[in-house]
């Protein structure tokens, strides 16, 4: 058996003063092919700039639906994000450096709460917290900073709590 402290999170110090707190990811298990979608012909986006959220590169539901299954739009925001879902987005990072990073998201006034992962290449970089912004169109900014060098990146988003919506990725 391992060791019970293998299951505990633990803080991880980072250069830029923040820190991030590693936990045992959980595991997501995807129960067809239906349950992501790829869309080969999306651009990187260019940091620092904007992501729309339906500008993903691949998309994981972990096969939510299950009467209609299409591809986000990408213009509009991306309603109800569920535990377990993860998008990714290809990103062209111009100029190395911290990045101020916000995720423009909107949670009913009842909503208590979840938590998203942002990842960079495969590492674990921030887990941020969203807590309501008083209704599902009162929009506001999940922020935190992060360092990107410069070069070709993958950009993921993993939903670990769900109930909110997401519209924008900002690496500013």
């Amino acid at each position: 058996m391992g060791n019970s402290d293998d299951n505990r999170p633990r803080n991880e110090p980072l250069s830029d003063g923040g820190v991030v707190e590693r936990r045992p990811e959980p595991t997501v298990e995807y129960r067809s092919d239906t349950a992501s979608h790829e869309q080969p012909a999306i651009e990187r986006h260019e940091l620092p700039g904007t992501i729309p959220v339906g500008q993903y590169h691949e998309y994981f539901h972990a096969d939510r639906w299950t009467a209609v299954d299409e591809p986000l739009s990408g213009d509009g925001p991306l309603d109800w994000l569920a535990g377990g879902e993860r998008l990714v987005f290809d990103a062209d990072v111009r100029e190395p450096g911290p990045y101020d990073c916000s995720l423009r998201v909107a949670a009913d006034a009842g909503f208590d709460g979840g938590e998203v992962g942002l990842i960079v290449d495969g590492d674990l970089r921030r887990r941020l917290s969203v807590k309501s912004t008083g209704g599902w169109y009162a929009w506001d900014d999940v922020r935190t900073q992060v360092e990107l060098s410069a070069g070709l990146h993958t950009i993921a988003l993993v939903v670990y709590g769900g109930g909110w919506k997401l519209s924008q990725l900002d690496f500013l």
